[in-house]
């Protein structure tokens, strides 16, 4: 190593690699498994481990054994006591020509022998020392390194090295005879070459010529060129790093290197020697060193390493990519998004999944934005006109453009709580904070179920559509139609904007009965002459943007199971028919979001046109009919509002805007009348 460039280089960089990787100590999990492990931060055999004696740090400790691993196939770790102790105290390393392991005829090994620097020889048990070997197949005692079998390479490299040097000391002429007629006194030999040696040999004399008395000068030498050794040390350099497997990049040739093959250089590095070491350090820390400290430590404690193979851009990016087109699979067939999600070991997803879908929808085709957009509480502006004279319509609940998002949010005063009364000159009654919202749960879930039922004649009829149109493409080769299926929405408007409508009346109803139970007398608005004035034919919109969108997910669905069953040879009446069994299969959680967050949307939209038009009251949010809150739900339950503008800000696309559960949830607003 001290001699040969390329051995040196190799062994530092493996043995440097291994020193610095992280270890860390883990507590077993009982199912076995290495995700539930528990890790151990505080141990008498992690402060060993992490200073080994007062003179090695464990990247010292470990570089230094390892060194010996890769040059001699076998690492040894001599373990310090106190004689009072059998507790370890001192981890050092030692050199393995050394040490002798002492055969047993039964028990493999009886001791080591240490011979120390002046040949003292101290007898080690076999508790006292940690030997880490490649296996030698001649010897089990021993280990074998790929040193041993590239000893001739390693000192033909060598021996070419000290020729070239040898070549500019002496002389720079190497070999020849000087032939002499006649036998020379020792005064006249000494002479000789003395004057040869004045003459020619240094540097600084190379290829002087040389003039001979009475002698002839025999030239006997061979040149650089003719010894080839640059092409033997090249040949040197290769057998070494084959015997080590180590790619030429470990060397730092760089000349045929892009940045492909030098990632996968890394990784091949990391994989391929890297982690076989650390795998040789774990099993003689957990074999070895851990039973030192007793059998639970033994039983339940292990040490592991953090992997050193750098993470791949590629797989990672490539398995993401399965992952999303597996959870929006699921969630087109109507999984839960938030299983979906667990399942496939992806994030929990902030926000509202329904929500997200319908922004790609809008951003892919803005010629249905006027329809989506109030869907999501967005604002949609007006189409500028040449100079309007009219005031600036009020603030809406949010607005969009295609780069940002940022809801309105109103200044509310929070209640103390429900369940106390308002102090103060203007305190409430705690039954008027806390009206008897239960009307207005079994108001939504009666309307939501006659819905549902309403709604398979309409599916019915989009199922055998579509089976058409997947038979048609099948048989006629068409795989591209089978991503343009369409699917008519025009019958699911109509019995979606009597659904609506019939959902604001009762929801004002409710209203005005809430009022008039608090003194209060308010008419409650008609569909066809209030609501759809006053909110600009509203529910029109938001049947015809959710029939829409419930369309366009059956046609998605449709196609995606189409393809999927698609083998050659198949006939479009086979494939047509499965795909009709498969859309009439799913639990359809999709559809059932939509049309119950259209539901709510028309019950709070009835609710708070009835409010417009009673007298000015305090205004209070309220998530109780929310069976399973959010925390900004939470946060906003019991806010009270300055008036219906800010109401409408926050509860513009019928529940919460900021609620996580998005179109499921079903918070609302109560009035109190002083």
């Amino acid at each position: 190593m001290g001699h040969v460039g390329t051995l040196f280089s190799i062994v530092n960089r493996t043995s440097n690699a291994t020193a610095l990787v992280d270890w860390k100590l883990y507590r077993k999990a009982p199912s076995g498994l290495p995700e539930e492990r528990v890790e151990v931060t505080q141990h008498a055999v992690l402060d060993l481990w992490n200073k080994p004696n007062r003179f090695f740090t464990r990247q010292e400790l470990v570089e230094t054994v390892q060194q010996h691993i890769d040059l001699t196939g076998e690492g040894w770790i001599v373990i310090a006591r106190n004689p009072r102790s059998p507790m370890p105290l001192e981890l050092w390393p030692v050199r393995p020509d050394r040490i002798q392991p002492v055969p047993h005829p039964t028990d493999f090994i009886s001791g080591y022998l240490y011979t120390g620097p002046d040949g003292q020889e101290i007898a080690l048990r076999v508790e006292d020392v940690i030997q880490i070997r490649m296996p030698n197949p001649l010897d089990p005692y021993r280990g074998m390194g790929p040193v041993q079998s590239v000893l001739t390479e390693l000192d033909a490299s060598r021996y070419s090295a000290e020729w070239n040097r040898n070549f500019f000391m002496n002389s720079a002429e190497p070999g020849g005879i000087i032939e002499l007629p006649t036998v020379l006194s020792d005064p006249e030999w000494d002479q000789l070459q003395m004057r040869w040696n004045e003459q020619h040999k240094g540097v600084a004399n190379a290829h002087r010529v040389a003039f001979l008395e009475h002698g002839t000068w025999k030239d006997r030498k061979y040149t650089q060129r003719d010894m080839q050794f640059a092409e033997l040390r090249q040949v040197s350099r290769d057998v070494i790093r084959e015997a080590f497997g180590a790619p030429a990049f470990v060397l730092g040739e760089v000349g045929d290197v892009n940045r492909a093959t030098a990632e996968a250089s890394k990784v091949l590095f990391a994989e391929q020697l890297t982690v076989p070491r650390l795998e040789r350090w774990k099993g003689a820390l957990i074999n070895d060193l851990l039973p030192l400290y007793g059998p639970d430590a033994a039983r339940m404690l292990e040490f592991d390493y953090c992997d050193p193979v750098p993470a791949d851009a590629d797989a990672r990016n490539a398995e993401l990519t399965a992952k999303t087109e597996a959870y929006a699979t699921l969630v087109g067939a109507g999984a839960d998004p938030q299983l979906a999600a667990e399942y496939l070991d992806l994030p929990q997803l902030s926000g509202d999944a329904e929500r997200d879908l319908l922004v790609r929808i809008v951003v892919g085709a803005p010629s249905t934005a006027p329809l989506i957009l109030p869907l999501l509480g967005f604002d949609v502006p007006a189409p500028q006109a040449p100079a309007p004279a009219a005031p600036a319509a009020a603030p809406p609940a949010a607005r969009l453009d295609l780069h940002h998002h940022v809801p309105f949010t109103p200044a509310p005063r929070s209640l103390p709580s429900y369940n106390t009364a308002l102090a103060g000159p203007r305190a409430v009654p705690r039954a008027a904070v806390e009206p008897d919202l239960e009307p207005v749960r079994e108001q939504f879930e009666e309307a939501l179920t006659g819905l549902l039922s309403a709604w398979e004649d309409v599916a019915e009829a989009q199922y055998a559509a579509v089976e058409e149109q997947v038979a048609a493409a099948v048989e006629a080769g068409d795989t591209e139609a089978l991503a343009t299926l369409v699917v008519d929405s025009g019958p699911s408007i109509d019995v979606l904007r009597r659904a609506l409508g019939e959902m604001a009346e009762q929801a004002a109803a409710q209203m005005a009965a809430e009022a008039a139970e608090q003194g209060v007398k308010v008419r409650p608005p008609k569909v066809d002459k209030g609501l759809r004035n006053a909110f600009g034919s509203e529910l029109i919109e938001i049947a015809a943007a959710t029939a829409a969108l419930l369309a366009a997910d059956t046609a998605a669905s449709a196609g995606r199971e189409a393809l999927r069953l698609l083998v050659p040879g198949v006939r479009g009446s086979e494939v047509a028919e499965k795909v009709g069994g498969f859309l009439r299969g799913l639990k359809n959680w999709f559809r059932r979001d939509q049309l119950g967050g259209a539901l709510h949307r028309a019950q709070n939209a009835g609710r708070v046109a009835t409010l417009a038009a009673a007298p000015k009251a305090r205004y209070f949010a309220s998530e109780r009919n929310d069976s399973r809150a959010c925390d900004p739900c939470k946060e906003i339950d019991g806010t009270e509002f300055d008036d219906l503008d800010a109401v409408r800000a926050a509860y513009g696309s019928g529940g919460y805007l900021r609620c996580e559960g998005g179109i499921r949830c079903r918070g609302t607003v109560t009035a109190v009348w002083e």
